[in-house]
């Protein structure tokens, strides 16, 4: 009972930012929740009555929608995109995740920071953070500064590449793939796409599905690196239970994603199920920002933004190449 007015707000404030959403498309409603939650929190006040709620959507609520989130991998885009597909995004997500790490060092950041923004970039944005960040050492700090820097660069990416891509003389085929394939957060992909033609968001989509897939194997091969570490610092038993191999919400996410592929979901239940995921995700967001404070993000400094900028404009130019290369 005590986290139901919480919730209460939580919920209001997550309600607006689906709200925002519907009515600008390109705008990430989860991003709006981090932000939300980080407003009220710096330049109101976080009601005490709302603090036992917290920790409730931060983490269980936050992690059934992670494992909701597996209703969104679909293997048969992986078939409708081939092997020239398939290379393509393989190729422009690693590249992103490691050449962020990379730069990441040499901008003197943590690697968690590093990861965030690498994984954020590489798959599908705010989602994807939300999805690893508890298989991570990110400060709630980090978190949130990854979320604000990744859906900056996807709103750039909305009026850049149709520009670029004009001057370019891309066909629409071939822009809807770059889009598919540099975009980050699937709102801003569909949005860059549709300042194009309707052909170039059908193509978009494909290939941003196709990214989409790779979460589970990252999210479950992040998830055993983050046990690994738990036992080294002999954080293997935590009052008296072991920590899983495989945490449950990442099963669940394996478990949906096994039933979304094999069987024939209804589309308005599929629908349901990810709006569900994301408003799930949203509440946990909401509360991870309101955890926030702004002395904490300015002592991060600077350094993540420009690191992210680069990042955003190699990301762009390698997924541009690997597009023309493939002739996908």
């Amino acid at each position: 009972m005590k986290k139901l007015p919480g919730l209460g707000l939580i919920a209001v404030l997550v309600g607006i930012a689906f709200a925002i959403n519907a009515i600008q498309p390109a705008i990430s409603p989860l991003a709006l929740c981090v932000a939300f939650g980080f407003i009220v929190a710096n330049f109101a006040v976080w009601p005490d009555w709302a603090t036992p709620a917290n920790g409730f959507a931060s983490k269980r609520l936050m992690r059934i929608g992670v494992a909701l989130l597996g209703a969104q991998v679909s293997v048969a885009s992986l078939r409708a995109i081939g092997i020239k597909g398939v290379f393509t995004v393989l190729v422009v997500v690693t590249f992103t995740i490691f050449g962020i790490l990379l730069l990441s060092k040499l901008f003197g950041m943590t690697g968690d920071l590093g990861l965030l923004i690498g994984i954020g970039f590489g798959i599908c944005g705010a989602t994807a953070v939300a999805a690893i960040r508890p298989q991570t050492r990110a400060t709630e700090e980090e978190t949130s500064y990854a979320i604000a820097l990744i859906s900056l660069c996807g709103t750039l990416s909305i009026v850049i590449l149709p520009f670029l891509g004009h001057l370019m003389h891309l066909d629409d085929r071939t822009f809807g793939a770059w889009a598919g394939a540099a975009v980050h957060d699937v709102g801003q992909v569909i949005a860059t796409a549709s300042v194009w033609s309707p052909a170039a968001v059908s193509a978009a989509i494909v290939i941003k599905l196709s990214r989409v897939c790779l979460l589970a194997p990252i999210v479950l091969t992040l998830s055993v690196r983050h046990r690994r570490y738990l036992k080294s610092q002999g954080q293997s038993v935590v009052e008296g239970t072991k920590i899983p191999l495989i945490p449950f919400f990442v099963l669940g996410f394996i478990a949906v994603a096994v039933i979304q592929n094999v069987f024939k979901i209804p589309t308005h239940l599929h629908n349901d199920v990810v709006t569900t995921s994301k408003v799930l995700l949203g509440a946990g967001l909401v509360a991870l920002g309101s955890g926030v404070r702004w002395k904490a993000i300015r002592a991060i400094g600077p350094k993540p933004m420009m690191m992210g900028m680069i990042a955003w404009v190699i990301v762009a130019g390698v997924a541009l190449t690997a597009v023309r290369i493939t002739g996908i």
